[in-house]
């Protein structure tokens, strides 16, 4: 399509954005930094609680000096957020871009509203769609590619639901304090929002505070342990006879709701005698509903995942994301019986009468998007069950 087009990396002024201004830059820890005012966000920069700051990380490698864009977590905090995918109802661009029409097609429909969607994503993230991959993506039916490779953006399908995923490229390209903007579209004007991934970073340029070496130990000392059970662990690379090239320590499982990578950053970049260690926890709404205060207090969310992280901010509360397995069953179970007393009688008599499609097709509500509150956030689960 001749509206999607490349579009220009914001340029890099020495490690920092565009909208960036550069101070003295202080060299520490073999990184460049700058003294940086996001300028766009939309809160005074002394008022700001999200303000990170742009580095540029120098490696030496193989084919010469190595530049590797980076953002440090904001005064007090020890994470940034790294990745970050969420839903919201196409609805959320207007009423009529999920009423279906016989006489439009899906592909018209989808680029209409992704369209209306470009405007909200320029102002959050200072980028948008810049081409059409024309195929599904994630059990969508089209997909789009944001930016220069900052994520993508699915739609059709999926219960009239729009997937936005913005990668850690993505992350570090998007216009500083684009966590509040976010933050702020989730809950005031998105309809049906729901963040379905969230990564969270620490970086440890020196590695003497935490490496990869120190988890294999804490896994060793129950320091991932929350449970009466081990979680799974996994060791990466060359542990043996560690050969440069950097070694990875997993923990967990890429198919549950919380999943830990360990790994020797600096290396794996390319630079054998770099300590750059850098862990980062994966969150997916598997199971649990993850909060959109996610977006505004990552250092609290990251402590909370493994009791060995605490240390890293003594000075800030904990967040635990609870899983909500039980309480998605007790709901559930609630809901049947509930149903099964006020209309089970109606049911025995109706189903002599309909074919059970038929029936359920009578007795549900007219507005296919509509469903109980209380089983809002135990949906996914409730459906395993």
């Amino acid at each position: 399509m001749d509206k999607y087009k490349k579009q220009p990396i914001p340029t890099i002024l020495s490690g920092g954005m565009k909208n960036a201004v550069p101070s003295t830059p202080i060299n520490k820890m073999g990184v460049t930094k700058f003294d940086t005012q996001p300028q766009d966000a939309d809160l005074p920069y002394q008022e700001h609680p999200l303000y990170t700051i742009p580095y540029t990380h120098m490696l030496m490698t193989n084919d010469g000096v190595k530049h590797v864009e980076c953002r440090l977590p904001a005064d007090n905090e020890i994470a940034v957020i790294d990745w970050v995918n969420f839903t919201i109802g196409i609805e959320t661009m207007g009423d009529k871009y999920w009423q279906e029409d016989e006489y439009i097609l899906d592909s018209h429909r989808w680029t209409a509203a992704v369209d209306a969607l470009d405007v909200e994503l320029e102002h959050i993230f200072g980028f948008t769609t810049s081409s059409c991959r024309n195929k599904g993506l994630n059990f969508y039916d089209q997909s789009y590619v944001l930016g220069e490779d900052f994520g993508f953006i699915c739609i059709g399908g999926q219960r009239n639901t729009l997937l936005i995923m913005i990668n850690g490229r993505g992350c570090n390209f998007a216009k500083s304090g684009w966590e509040l903007r976010l933050y702020n579209f989730l809950v005031t004007k998105a309809k049906r929002p729901k963040l379905t991934r969230v990564d969270i970073a620490h970086d440890d340029f020196e590695g003497k505070t935490i490496n990869v070496d120190w988890g294999n130990m804490q896994d060793g000392l129950g320091g991932f342990q929350l449970g009466n059970r081990a979680p799974n662990i996994e060791h990466k690379g060359n542990w043996k006879r560690p050969n440069g090239r950097g070694r990875t320590l997993c923990i967990g499982s890429r198919e549950s709701g919380k999943y830990l990578r360990l790994y020797e950053k600096g290396r794996a970049e390319g630079c054998p005698d770099d300590n750059w260690q850098r862990a980062e926890v994966e969150f997916k709404a598997i199971d649990r509903v993850l909060p959109f205060d996610m977006l505004l207090a990552p250092s609290e969310f990251f402590i909370a995942a493994y009791p060995c992280f605490r240390f890293l901010a003594e000075h800030l509360q904990p967040e635990r994301i609870e899983t909500i397995k039980k309480t998605a069953q007790i709901n559930f179970q609630t809901a049947i019986e509930n149903m099964k007393h006020q209309y089970g009688k109606y049911m025995n008599i109706f189903k002599d009468v309909f074919e059970p499609e038929e029936l359920i097709n009578l007795l549900c509500c007219s507005d296919p998007l509509a469903y109980p509150k209380r089983l809002d956030h135990v949906l996914i689960t409730a459906r395993r069950m």
